[in-house]
């Protein structure tokens, strides 16, 4: 089997394996709609500033008691309407400052003494004590109202049947044993019933209406009604509207229609997210519904902890008491895939380190043929070496005259020229010498030696190469002074080529090695380089300056 075929065969058992992690952790619900999680990433992103909600409320709260506790000069009525109006949002956050504000309502209606308030100040009172599941004071509350106190207004009244019948459907779902259940709740459709003969308020009416149909089950109708509740209902009024929210979810639910009931558990805590309220009864719907019918256990988790914290803050046990009935089964099956995970990380590290184990075999067994291959080759690469070094050489040569076809042509003819020169001249010395020896003319000897060493003197050489590089290149000490600053360029007077030109033209010819350049020009291989580096500090251009030495001739040589 081929290297690529082992890795796909690891790759596709990987995949298998993952693919069986997902099937068998799959959600056995529906997915959620693009909208719903979309309004979910909204929904969590209020969650995450739910705190400062509520500190916010709590400090209008504080600053409004302070307020009336210090102006002493607000009048009764004054003081009534702002006590009652604080109640509305305390109702459903905090059964401490829903209480305070309601006995302060219940004093302050006493002190008036205006029945219509008294009466309003305890229906108010009761829905507090309702929601911390206080359901005898409650209904004792209720209880104390006096419907025949003269003036007694109808909206009173139907105030008063339709906490009646809050009361008695929330005592409903707290007794949680059937036949008491069923008989609250059908006093709490009867109090509702006579709501109708009072309220004016279409919102209110639909809602009511909604909430008989719904305990009847008849969940298609009671969802037109909560609809059009919802077109009067504002969400300022924070209670009704989350009612009404989370009420036409549920008939939603119950019609199996999942997608619209999820909406309306969303926009139903939404609302009290945003009003910090912690009634928790549309999260605790939210977190059932997340669970029950798309397993979604990680948000139904995060939700039960929050309903849970709110339950808490506010005092109501119930609430508490429906969330921990649903926590077990989120737990379990939060269990179930993480011991389905574990098994599979297992499985797929057991793998790896086999994959490894095979690898490392793989690796030290090919390590040992590569060692036998460079020994085997070892010898042979030591007889190559020679012949390789000079192909190096050579095809750094190469590299060096690859300025152009016509420079390689003249410098070679130059080259062979200059050759030919000096194989001429020697040949003549050596019959001249020759022919002196054997005449014992060792004098003539001696003076022909010093004629030729006169030829060849350091001087004529440097002045061959200078003659050489300028036939070649007849621009290149003009070029190279316009690559100068003009203090450093060379004057006129003196030797043809400067040092530092003659190392820069044998550049120019390809030869960038110091050595061979010192070689050549017969000097140090220090005075070449402090020559290279003093050469190119004086240059306009320091950092292109080597570059634009070799651009030197290049039309010329095209």
């Amino acid at each position: 089997m081929s290297k690529k075929n082992r890795h796909i065969g690891v790759l596709t058992v990987i995949l298998i394996l993952f693919g069986a992690y997902l099937f068998l952790t799959r959600e056995r619900g529906t997915e959620l709609s693009d909208g719903n999680s979309r309004e979910l990433s909204v929904l969590n992103s209020l969650i995450e500033k739910r705190l400062f909600f509520r500190d916010s409320l709590r400090h209008e709260m504080d600053s409004v008691m302070l307020q009336l506790h210090k102006h002493t000069d607000y009048d009764n009525a004054f003081r009534y309407a702002v006590n009652r109006r604080m109640l509305r949002k305390a109702q459903m956050f905090s059964y401490d400052y829903a209480s305070q504000f309601s006995r302060k309502l219940r004093i302050l209606s006493d002190i008036i003494g205006d029945g219509n308030l008294k009466a309003e100040s305890r229906i108010l009172s009761s829905f507090s004590l309702a929601q911390a599941c206080l359901f005898v004071e409650a209904l004792d509350m209720l209880g104390s109202v006096d419907l025949e106190f003269p003036g007694v207004n109808d909206s009173i009244q139907g105030l008063y049947y339709f906490y009646y019948g809050i009361t008695y459907q929330r005592l409903a779902v707290y007794v949680g044993d059937s036949v008491n259940a069923k008989r609250y709740n059908s006093l709490g459709i009867d109090m509702f019933t006579k709501s109708l003969d009072y309220v004016a308020d279409e919102g209110v009416k639909n809602f009511i209406q909604g909430r008989i149909y719904g305990r009847r089950q008849q969940y298609d109708v009671a969802q037109r009604y909560f609809q059009e509740a919802l077109k009067y209902i504002s969400p300022d009024d924070n209670v009704l509207y989350t009612l009404a929210n989370a009420s036409l979810g549920k008939c939603f639910k119950h019609q199996g229609k999942h997608e619209q009931a999820t909406r309306y558990y969303i926009e139903a805590t939404k609302n009290d997210i945003l009003n910090a309220q912690n009634s928790s009864i549309a999260i605790i719907d939210l977190t059932e519904h997340l669970f029950r019918q798309y397993h979604q256990t990680v948000s139904a988790g995060k939700y039960a902890n929050i309903a849970i914290e709110n339950g808490e803050f506010y005092g109501m046990r119930s609430q508490i008491t429906h969330v921990d009935r649903i926590i077990p089964d989120i737990s379990k099956e939060r269990s179930r895939h993480n011991a389905i995970l574990t098994f599979f990380l297992v499985i797929i590290v057991f793998l790896f380190l086999l994959y490894i184990l095979f690898v490392l075999f793989r690796y030290e067994k090919n390590r040992m043929l590569l060692k036998n291959y460079h020994e085997m080759i070892e010898k042979a690469n030591s007889e190559n070496s020679r012949l390789h070094a000079e192909n190096e050489r050579l095809s750094r040569t190469s590299m060096l005259l690859r300025d152009s076809n016509k420079l390689k042509d003249q410098y070679l003819g130059k080259l062979l020229e200059s050759n030919g020169e000096l194989s001429n001249m020697f040949e003549e010395f050596a019959v001249k010498v020759d022919q002196k020896l054997k005449k014992s003319q060792y004098e003539q000897v001696q003076k022909a030696i010093s004629e030729l060493q006169k030829s060849f003197s350091r001087k004529e050489k440097l002045d061959r190469f200078d003659e050489l590089m300028v036939s070649m290149f007849p621009t290149f000490i003009t070029d190279f002074n316009a690559l100068l600053q003009p203090e450093c360029r060379k004057q006129d007077g003196g030797p043809l080529l400067t040092p530092s030109m003659r190392i820069f033209a044998l550049i120019r010819l390809g030869i960038k090695d110091n050595q061979q350049i010192a070689k050549v020009l017969n000097l140090s291989y220090n005075t070449v380089l402090n020559y290279r580096v003093r050469t190119r500090g004086s240059s306009i251009n320091p950092e292109q300056f080597e570059q634009d030495i070799m651009s030197i001739g290049q039309q010329e040589t095209a």
